[in-house]
Order: structure tokens, then sequence, then C-alpha cells
């Protein structure tokens, strides 16, 4: 039998924010991506999973060639820089998807704490 999965207004579960290492250290390329994370649901065949992600300061040049991501942002703030230069910024209560094909600068201004939803390709 399964159950509703609860995640609670920040983000934490059942087994909380744990440390994490999401991000290849090779992929930063500005500051110190010190990652916490929580698992809620990842689906049989591993195509769609639903987690929280908390991280500090740090960019990356990210590329979406494999899946498409939905994040609702918690708190902090992010900004992504789009392959056409313009820069849409982020911070809690708002929400974006990368869909599949998306790569630029994904710059984590405030400490960020979001919950999402990746889906593969």
């Amino acid at each position: 039998m399964k159950s509703v999965i609860r995640i609670n207004k920040d983000g934490s579960g059942a087994a909380g924010l744990t440390r994490c290492a999401a991000i290849p250290q090779n992929a930063v390329i500005e500051g110190e991506a010190i990652e916490t994370g929580e698992i809620h649901f990842e689906s049989s065949d591993s195509k769609v999973t639903v987690g929280t992600w908390q991280c500090t300061p740090y960019a990356e040049i990210l590329n979406c060639s494999d899946f498409s991501e939905y994040s609702t942002i918690l708190q902090g703030k992010v900004a992504l820089t789009n392959p056409d230069g313009s820069i849409e910024t982020f911070g809690a209560s708002d929400a974006y998807v990368l869909p599949v094909g998306w790569q630029g600068r994904f710059e984590v201004l405030e400490t960020l704490r979001k919950i999402y939803v990746i889906t593969a390709a």
C-alpha cells in the first residue's frame, strides 16, 4: 500500500535534509557548493525525482541535455542566465522551469533551499 508523502513548509520530509553532493566539484566555476538535500520520491523507472535541495552561494554552467526541472524556491535567491544572456532572478515563493535542452549559468546568490521535480528526457 502506498501512502501520501508529506513535505513540510521548510522542505523537509520524514528523513530530513542530509549532506549530499549533487554538483560535481569540477562543475563549480565560482564559490563553494556546500549542499544538503532529501529525496522525497523517485519513480520505479528513475525518470521522476522529487526532492528538496539546499546550497550555499556558488555558480556553474548547467546543461539540461537529458532532463527538465521544475523548482519552487523556499528561501534564498538564484540567478539563471539564459543562452541569449538575459538573466532571470528568483527568490522565496517564486518558481521556474528549466526545459530539456536549457543551458546557462546557474548562480546561487544567497543560500538557496528549493523543492524540485526532475523529469528525465
